[in-house]
């Protein structure tokens, strides 16, 4: 019954939303496109800075080039970097620029590549990519056009590292495109980046193509799709799927892209009951993956995990799955209950688990599905909102490359209490190897300590989707995720 009601509420939202923007139809063409992201906080848009929300990063990465960046189906492409190379000992990088310009008509040269690459890398020491930045060494100018970026240990990812939006470099303020900003006044506006002299002026004449950009709640972001007004929507997430389900979107216009990271359970505190890894480890157990990844509407195909770093990315003869993994559901639940009343005995009442979600429709269906298959061991559970104290919150994160550190380093005592000194010291082993055989080794080690301690409990892969139709310029699905606004108009990244 409450899931009725609250799908009521989902359309109620969703209606309102849409009776305030059915008058509003956008009858563009394919060099026009209205683009809106969903943000659940801070909608602004600030392209400046270390902690980007979505619509910011997509901002960056449109007026803002690094050495390289990311197409619209997730690939490494140049940008101001026209071609490199790597050393044999993946210790050294070696760009050669193009012949390019700064939006104010100033020619881009390696020596202020370098210059502003070597400030951003500092920057981004207090950022999402604090554990990567740190593998540069250096950054050197070596001609006009050449830098060369010394690592400290190699780092088979870099690529994927120098691609990400925050890596977009400003020269006071100035971008080197693929996108200039035509407007804010009237809202975000992005055109075609043109290549100006330094003493010319811009003129009066435009590109016809052109992309707006706005941040806006889910409700708003979907009607404003559902009643022509937007083209695309991006940043979906699991927790806003019953919103598309109320809008009555066409299934082939809810756009899934097959990411890799982490959703599941993050231990924060630990206290009582929770102390103990065999304790943590009947909540694992306990939690009916396919049961709970079938109430979401429009996905029929969403993967449970039961481990931390996916198949693709294991080290070869290293299994991390958990003991009981073969077991059945119904063997899982006896286990777990009987582990529970034996506990309850001898130790008295266990405190509800206190888990942090966000406040939306999605989050409500899953943390009734976890309380109910928590009772069914003689557990209980509490919501809170994402903000407030929990013994738990909900980790849901892409991996923004292909990296198995990346996902060990979400469950370091940087991040919570409730870690473990040991792996945090194999993980600066591991950062510090320059032999890969050994990396992947320690790397190895340091998940098998985590599996054990279970300060985390996987549930599935996360979900990231968009709306787009099918014959969207410029749009695809991919692995990262990531949809670049200079595609969409058929403007190049260089």
């Amino acid at each position: 019954m409450i899931f009725r009601s609250r799908f009521r509420l989902n359309c109620i939202a969703v209606a309102l939303a849409l009776s305030t923007l059915g008058a509003c139809g956008y009858a563009g063409d394919e060099d026009q496109v209205r683009v809106t992201v969903i943000e659940d906080g801070d909608a602004r848009i600030n392209p400046i800075g270390n902690r980007l929300n979505f619509a910011s990063s997509t901002m960056r990465a449109a007026i803002a080039k690094g050495l390289v960046g990311l197409d619209e189906e997730g690939r490494v492409v140049p940008a101001l970097a026209a071609r490199w190379i790597v050393t044999d000992d993946g210790l050294s990088y070696i760009f050669r620029l193009f012949d390019a310009k700064w939006d104010d008509g100033r020619q881009i040269t390696a020596e202020r590549v370098a210059r502003l690459l070597n400030q951003r890398l500092s920057e981004l020491r207090n950022s999402r990519l604090r554990y990567d930045v740190t593998a540069v060494d250096e950054v050197v100018s070596m001609t006009g056009r050449v830098i060369e970026i010394k690592l400290n240990a190699p780092h088979p990812n870099f690529l994927q590292l120098l691609a990400q939006p925050e890596m977009g470099l400003f020269r006071s303020g100035h971008g080197a495109g693929p996108m200039r900003l035509l407007d804010e006044e009237n809202g975000i506006k992005l055109g075609q980046f043109e290549q100006l002299s330094q003493d010319e002026e811009e003129t009066e004449e435009q590109d016809d193509r052109w992309v707006s950009l706005r941040s806006e709640p889910a409700a708003i972001a979907i009607a404003r799709y559902r009643a022509g007004s937007a083209q695309i929507v991006l940043n979906g997430k699991y927790h806003h799927l019953p919103l598309v389900g109320a809008a009555d979107i066409s299934s082939g216009d809810l756009r899934l892209d097959p990411v890799a990271g982490l959703f599941g359970l993050r231990f924060m505190r630990a206290e009582g009951f929770w102390t103990v890894p065999a304790n943590r480890e009947i909540l694992s157990m306990a939690i009916n993956r396919p049961a709970l990844l079938t109430s979401f509407p429009g996905v029929s195909a969403w993967q449970s995990r039961l481990k931390i770093i996916p198949e693709a990315l294991d080290v070869e003869g290293v299994n991390t799955y958990p003991d009981w993994a073969s077991m059945t559901m119904e063997n899982r639940i006896a286990f777990a209950r009987n582990h529970v009343s034996r506990w309850k005995e001898s130790e008295g009442p266990v405190a509800p688990l206190i888990i942090a979600l966000p406040d939306a429709a999605g989050a409500r269906i899953l943390f009734k599905r976890i309380q109910s298959d928590l009772r069914r061991v003689g557990l209980d559970a509490r919501k809170v909102s994402s903000s407030g104290a929990a013994d738990v919150e909900l980790l849901d994160e892409i991996a923004p490359y292909d990296s198995a550190p990346w996902f060990l380093k979400q469950f370091t005592c940087v991040k919570t209490t409730v870690c473990l000194n040991d792996a945090d010291a194999k993980i600066a082993e591991a950062d510090a190897a320059t032999n890969l055989q050994i990396k992947a080794r320690l790397y190895a080690e340091v998940e098998t300590l985590l599996v054990d301690h279970y300060n985390f409990i996987p549930i599935a892969v996360p979900i990231r989707w968009s709306l787009a139709r099918q014959n969207q310029r410029g749009f695809a699905v991919n692995s990262r995720g990531w949809h670049p606004l200079n595609p969409l108009v058929g403007i190049p990244i260089s």
